[in-house]
């Protein structure tokens, strides 16, 4: 058995699932200063009386993207070896920053030893602010680490965390790497207090069972990895929209997939039934990150949004004012129009009337009730078109390969959330395509967590010509002899992503995709000495096996 909990910017959802059977279900109101309490009071609920048959909790949180929409980041000292080249200035728009001195070169070569005595004074001064986060960037240390563990290594025990860049990931971008490193710095500190309540929480209610985090890619990470590693689990919530859909409607057709929710609308791509990766990773906070997630649109409209009327238009959103008129709110909301065309069974009915003639006096609340839910589905599809233009202006990967298409053409619309149901026929209208709404879909986020696989991925980077092997992810660097192939390279990843896999507690190594495939010869007078390799595996992220 598994428990699957998705937690939104309203409510709380969980689901126990006995395999892929849906035993029971259960939603509690949020207070997004205390999440952990809500998810407790949803594990009160669905704990199965056998404690034994509990396999696994998978939890989709929004601690992290609450922490970065409202700015209430950790604060962070980083330490940057920038080394010869562009000026580095830009890299400090972020916290308190320090340069240090030294560098190693574009293949991993140590050209010189950052000066001790610069970092003790670095130290100190983040010290004096009272900071106990820091991030340890040197640029490509995804070639050679040995600079970031040093200066991690003489600062040990100082802080109560430190973040390396090299560990965030192993392609090779250093501005994405500095911004990475920090905003997992930054959201250290609180992730490791959600961690503590929540084990607390399982110790209290006998729960022994391992738990996992769902990923902004759509997988899942135990929570002992996430606790390293906290930036990987922004952007869980709309990717546990993305494998509820999936899990519960599956299919082979491009797709337009809506999870509708009282605050805001996520929406996602469906490729020959594929979700989209981004290429690279995700923009967060108006800053690059190495994050690797699925492409996805958030947009601040749901059945909750605000509503005004202002020169015979509605505006709907971004903004709530707590719970619709009809359950005793203060302003019209789009749940208020779909209780008054009893498209949605709950409040009062004549408190939502009220709020419907509160936008227009003069007109019965059945047609502006019509025309708002018109209104919102519209918003909705010029969302989708927006996202579609985008998504084809730069390269975009699906999870299986590279995108070679123009143009994405959708046969269908999967919706889920609590107003899915009642918007079913305004969204066939607005985007005259067939829409779909499956079953149990107002849990959907739950069941897509529940049932989302753990995802790994790892990246070597081998130089023949000096011996060398790096694989960043795990802050390995080894020797290697000059005959080290690409197929070498394939069995040292497979092993490496099959002995992470273990430690995390899967038996099963599932499927393991080599991506990015780079073979370079080394010349050195005239003559080849060797070869750079580079090569990326992962994952897939996908449905579990049960």
């Amino acid at each position: 058995m598994i428990i699957g909990i998705d937690v939104g910017g309203t409510h709380a959802d969980g689901v126990l699932l006995d395999g892929y059977r849906l035993v029971a279900k259960h939603k509690v109101s949020v207070d997004q200063h205390h999440l952990s309490d809500a998810i407790i009071c949803l594990l009160q609920e669905l704990v199965p009386e056998d404690r034994s048959r509990l396999r696994c909790i998978h939890l989709s949180s929004t601690l992290c993207t609450n922490a970065i929409v409202t700015g209430t980041l950790d604060p962070v000292g980083m330490l940057i070896q920038a080394g010869p080249g562009m000026n580095p200035e830009f890299l400090a728009r972020n916290c308190p920053t320090w340069f240090l001195d030294g560098s190693i070169d574009h293949r991993g070569h140590i050209v010189r030893d950052p000066d001790p005595g610069k970092i003790e004074a670095a130290a100190a001064a983040i010290k004096r602010d009272g900071i106990d986060s820091i991030g340890i960037v040197t640029k490509f240390s995804h070639r050679n680490n040995r600079h970031e563990m040093l200066i991690a290594e003489q600062l040990s025990g100082r802080f109560a965390h430190i973040c390396m860049g090299h560990r965030i990931s192993g392609l090779p971008n250093f501005p994405r790497r500095v911004f990475s490193t920090w905003l997992n710095a930054a959201l250290s500190l609180r992730f490791a207090a959600f961690r503590d309540a929540m084990e607390k929480g399982f110790s209290s209610l006998g729960i022994t069972c391992p738990c996992h985090i769902l990923k902004a890619d759509g997988g899942t990470i135990p929570f002992s990895r996430a606790s390293a590693f906290p930036c990987e689990s922004i952007h869980s919530g709309p990717s546990a929209s993305v494998m509820g859909c999936l899990a519960l409607d599956a299919g082979k057709q491009d797709a337009i997939l809506l999870d509708i929710g009282g605050t805001t609308t996520d929406i996602a791509l469906l490729v020959d039934g594929g979700p989209l990766l981004e290429p690279y990773g995700i923009d967060i906070a108006g800053r690059p990150t190495l994050v690797r997630a699925l492409r996805t649109k958030s947009i601040g409209l749901g059945g909750d949004s605000r509503v005004t009327l202002q020169d015979g238009v509605f505006h709907i959103g971004p903004d709530r004012q707590g719970r619709s008129m009809a359950e005793g709110g203060t302003a019209p909301t789009p749940t208020d129009a779909m209780i008054v065309l009893s498209t949605l069974g709950m409040g009062s009915p004549e408190k939502a009337a009220a709020a419907m003639t509160l936008l227009c006096p003069h007109q019965p609340p059945v047609r502006t009730a019509t025309l708002l839910l018109v209104t919102f589905v519209d918003h909705i599809r010029a969302a989708v078109a927006s996202m579609i233009d985008e998504v084809f202006s730069h390269p975009v990967y699906t999870v299986a390969a590279l995108l070679q298409r123009r143009k994405i053409a959708p046969t269908r619309i999967v919706a889920i959330g609590g107003p899915a149901a009642a918007l079913e026929p305004f969204l066939a209208d607005a985007f005259v395509l067939p829409c779909t709404v499956p079953a149990d879909y107002e849990v959907a986020n739950a069941i897509g967590a529940a049932l989302a696989r753990l995802t790994v991925q790892a990246t070597l980077y081998a130089d023949t010509a000096d011996g060398h092997l790096s694989i960043p992810e795990l802050s390995c660097h080894e020797k290697i002899s000059n005959r080290f192939t690409m197929a070498d390279a394939e069995k040292r990843l497979k092993k490496v992503i099959s002995g992470m896999v273990t430690e995390m507690g899967v038996k099963q190594c599932p499927e393991i995709d080599f991506l990015e495939r780079l073979e370079m010869n080394v010349v050195r007078g005239f003559t080849t000495s060797g070869k750079i390799l580079t090569l990326k595996a992962q994952i897939r992220p996908g449905l579990a096996t049960i």
